[in-house]
């Protein structure tokens, strides 16, 4: 027999089933695992995980790295956390299927929506326009980690409605037209269709984003060339989901299960959503009860409460007000001119006051000031909103454009939930609920607001042992979103398995304080959180990192589940 391509000696092997782990060595060739046990032998690669965990490769199923993977081919810092498969073009942002001028418009989308700068996008990106099938070829031998991805809602309507996609609803036959764009994409390879219809969510032009104008008639459909294929999974925010669905999004989530042949439907993320309290009860009971009657409706569980950091320069976090949201996306010098308007601070005071129809909601007592640009204003830094109110008998949503203003604009303000236990006791219920699935990072995506990408090393550290055994921890990041998504190669240590690896030390394992790195195209900076512990993580046989160095190599896989 040749020489193994790598082994794997010693390590305790979580295997992803969740049965009881064992200790056991992991042969390798061509990149699948070909033997599992105790032997003698030599291979190319010796890695030595003796006193380490050996699981399969993390699945992350929330990302947005359909432009990072243009210019950072690791697809960090997800892979620093053990990722070696990501699921991108989720909540219906894709920059395909697309002409040249609708990959620029949907650059600036992105830009906004998902909080990426648009001068990195412009000069990173290659993919010029095409199919979504040419998207996904463009990426073929370039990158580190596996992909999958979504196509997405609003490239497909923008692509037929042009710039009506985000003023008006779809004519039948422009629905037609759309589903045929969705079909063309899953017949080159699309994992399944992704859209959302959260108000938070508006384009660089202070729109709402396309798929937001979508009428039910419309999702229906596209939902229905879903289930025209054997494969396929949607992914859907619900406008009505932090406070646990109302009578038409649940009606609408079970029209589009059946018409998609009920194909699973990912509705994510799940948390406690301040004054909503019981929303996440209602949203788990439905899901229940709908599963009975055969839909595969699974929330997502947040083990990684974010910090968010937002500026006035660029935010979507106050977009559901529609006096913010149109103000801030004015050009620079017209937005501090309304900022300062104080008609516009009469209508901003009443729409922060008012948490009807909203998902992020906070008070000034939560929101601090993170950094100034100013050193004049240095004293603001560590203060809360509040307390920059009170001291000046001002209400929060003055004393925020008040700093922000003199300061050009560049102040950083960090919204951090209170350490309420109720956070964590909810999200317990949501881990434990069989129909949740883990995430989300939303890698890729809101780069200077937060960084998610720490969940799949807290999904281990934050809940072994007081939620999940470790074997159901690795369990929940790796069979059982392979299984979801059709991956039956992916996700379980087995013989004739895709050799997926990650090997850690489960007593160092953890997470670095947030930072900022600043290594995007035009130097575009963004927050990332670093990974301890983590010996080895191995993408189809290939060592991507050892020690959390990468080793140069790109051996993921654009993944097709046409190729199955």
């Amino acid at each position: 027999m040749t020489t193994a391509d790598l082994l794997i000696r010693g390590g305790r092997v979580v295997d992803g089933t969740g049965f009881a782990s064992f200790v056991a060595d992991i042969e390798v060739r061509d990149g699948v695992i070909t033997r599992i046990g105790h032997f003698a032998g030599d291979a190319k690669k010796v890695i030595d995980a003796t006193g380490m965990i050996v699981a399969p490769g993390f699945i992350d199923i929330h990302t947005h790295y359909d432009a990072q993977a243009h210019f950072e081919p690791t697809m960090s810092p997800s892979s620093w956390h053990g990722v070696t498969t990501a699921m991108m073009g989720n909540c219906g942002f894709t920059i395909a299927p697309a002409d040249s001028d609708g990959v620029t418009w949907l650059i600036g989308m992105l830009s906004r929506v998902e909080g990426m700068e648009v001068e990195a996008l412009t000069i990173g990106v290659d993919f010029a326009g095409g199919t979504y099938g040419d998207f996904l070829d463009g990426l073929e031998g370039r990158v580190g980690i596996n992909l999958a991805g979504y196509v997405g809602h609003c490239a497909v309507r923008r692509l037929v409605l042009g710039a009506d996609a985000s003023l008006r609803a779809a004519t039948p036959d422009e629905i037609l037209e759309m589903a045929g764009h969705v079909r063309a994409a899953m017949q080159a390879g699309a994992i399944g269709f992704s859209t959302s219809q959260l108000d938070i969510h508006a384009d660089h032009e202070g729109n709402p984003v396309p798929s937001n104008l979508a009428e039910p008639d419309e999702m229906i459909a596209l939902c229905a060339v879903i289930g025209e294929f054997d494969h396929g999974v949607v992914e859907f925010l619900p406008r009505s989901g932090s406070a646990g669905f109302d009578e038409a999004d649940r009606s609408l989530l079970l029209a589009m299960s059946e018409a998609s042949g009920f194909k699973p439907i990912n509705i994510n993320p799940l948390t406690l959503f301040p004054g909503n309290p019981e929303g996440h009860r209602r949203v788990l009971a439905f899901v229940e009860e709908a599963a009975l009657a055969g839909h595969r409706i699974h929330p997502m569980f947040m083990i990684n409460v974010k910090g968010i950091h937002f500026s006035l320069d660029s935010t979507f976090v106050l977009d559901e007000m529609p006096t913010f949201r149109r103000t801030l996306t004015l050009p620079m010098a017209e937005r501090k001119i309304a900022l300062a308007d104080e008609a516009n601070r009469v209508a901003m005071r009443a729409e922060f006051a008012d948490p009807a129809g909203r998902s992020l909601l906070f008070g000034w007592d939560e929101v601090r000031v993170a950094s100034v640009n100013d050193p004049a204003l240095a004293d603001a830094v560590g203060a809360t909103v509040a307390e920059l109110a009170a001291a000046k008998g001002v209400d929060g949503v003055d004393a925020l454009l008040d700093l922000a203003l003199a300061d050009d604009l560049e102040t950083v303000y960090v919204w951090k939930r209170h350490a309420d236990p109720a956070i964590w006791d909810a999200t317990k219920e949501i881990i434990r609920h069989p129909m949740s699935m883990a995430g989300s990072s939303d890698g890729g995506a809101h780069l200077l607001t937060f960084c998610g990408a720490d969940y799949t090393t807290r999904t281990i550290t934050d809940s072994v042992p007081e939620v999940m055994t470790l074997e159901q921890a690795i369990s929940r990041l790796t069979l059982q979103p392979a299984r979801l998504h059709g991956l039956w190669d992916r996700g379980v240590l087995e013989p004739g398995k895709a050799a997926d690896i990650v090997v850690f030390d489960h007593d160092e394992l953890g997470v670095d304080a947030i930072s900022l790195q600043r290594d995007f195209p035009a130097d575009a900076p963004r927050l990332v959180f670093g990974a301890r512990g983590y010996k080895a993580v191995i993408v189809n046989g290939e060592p991507l990192f050892i020690d959390g160095v990468h080793t140069g190599a790109l051996p993921g896989r654009i993944l097709r589940p046409t190729d199955a």
